[in-house]
């Protein structure tokens, strides 16, 4: 996938350590939570980001978004119905590792998509229905503003689809865990070991790559909405990990369950602020407290299930009323 600007992450990937990442002039977003330091884009390049967006960028060293290219591919709606409400995101709000939806499409299997996943729940509570456009695997930048590559098969940009039959009254999303490599940290942490220096330097660029993701996202509704946008509810995520050990966790030492935590609550920090550069969107905290792996009533499916670390239908449940405590606030 063609992007115009080289990503933090990419930069990482290609072997450069992180220090090395800010002085050769990786784009990202510093975040005051995770006092993540970032450098500035050329003013060339930032003249053509705002042009692209029309809207300011978070701070004075916020001033790259990345541009997807144009998407012409079709899609088909997980269901057709009314386009009032319609789900954005990743595994999560797919439901994944739960029962699928009934007569389901070839594209609700290839992204594991559940009828017990939270955005069912949410219109039934609201007598509605949804459009659940979520997909496992999906990040903001391959899944949410652009096509996704899902087992060998293109699923169309998640936004594209939520505007095809116009402005949604509502939408949700969960999204960035992929692009914080959560479940590539958690492995490493099963299979080998985790915590270290180096996977700090890491995490912070992927976050750091994650807000400017996501601020071009929510850009895109704002630009597709004529300005005239929907309620955005944007969530972040639950840790599937206490402070407790069962044969769920014992290949994790209590250290790196509580890294695994801290990188949750970092991850958290970085989606929550980006949504005060937008007047429609509102966070929405998840909370698994009690209710942990090893816990006497997990929420999160166990290393033997089909989705690992995935809500089970109880957590799906507590996500969604999250969400509807929200809106009715």
């Amino acid at each position: 996938m063609r992007k115009f600007i080289l990503s933090a992450a990419a930069v990482l990937f290609l072997g450069v350590v992180a220090p090395s990442i800010v002085h050769a002039g990786a784009q990202v977003i510093s975040s005051s939570e995770d006092d993540e330091q970032t450098t500035q884009q050329s003013d060339v390049q930032a003249n053509q980001v705002r042009a692209d967006t029309q809207t300011q960028t978070p701070d004075q060293n916020d001033q790259t978004i990345t541009q997807p290219p144009n998407q012409t591919e079709s899609d088909t709606q997980t269901q057709t119905v009314s386009q009032a409400y319609v789900a954005l995101g990743d595994s999560v709000a797919a439901g994944a590792g739960l029962a699928p939806p009934t007569n389901g499409t070839a594209q609700d299997a290839v992204c594991d998509r559940s009828r017990l996943a939270y955005p069912q729940l949410i219109a039934q509570e609201r007598q509605t229905t949804v459009t659940n456009l979520a997909c496992s695997g999906a990040k903001v930048d391959e899944g949410l503003y652009d096509q996704q590559d899902r087992n060998n098969t293109v699923v169309p940009a998640q936004i594209d689809r939520a505007f095809a039959n116009g402005t949604p009254d509502l939408i949700t999303i969960t999204i960035g865990a992929n692009d914080a490599r959560w479940t590539q940290f958690i492995r490493d942490c099963y299979v080998f070991r985790c915590g270290s220096e180096f996977d700090d330097a890491r995490a912070k660029v992927y976050r750091a790559d994650l807000r400017v993701e996501l601020y071009y996202a929510l850009s895109q509704i704002e630009q597709l909405s004529g300005n005239n946008p929907p309620a955005v509810l944007l969530s972040g995520y639950y840790t599937p990990f206490a402070d407790l050990s069962c044969v769920e966790t014992n290949r994790v030492t209590t250290a790196e369950q509580t890294w695994l935590k801290g990188q949750r609550d970092q991850l958290n920090q970085a989606i929550q602020s980006v949504v005060p550069y937008f007047a429609f969107a509102q966070y929405v905290p998840l909370d698994f407290s009690g209710h942990e792996l090893c816990s006497s009533d997990p929420w999160v499916q166990d290393i033997q299930d089909d989705a690992p670390f995935h809500p089970t239908a109880d957590g799906q449940a507590s996500i969604a009323q999250s969400f509807l405590t929200k809106l009715e606030n």
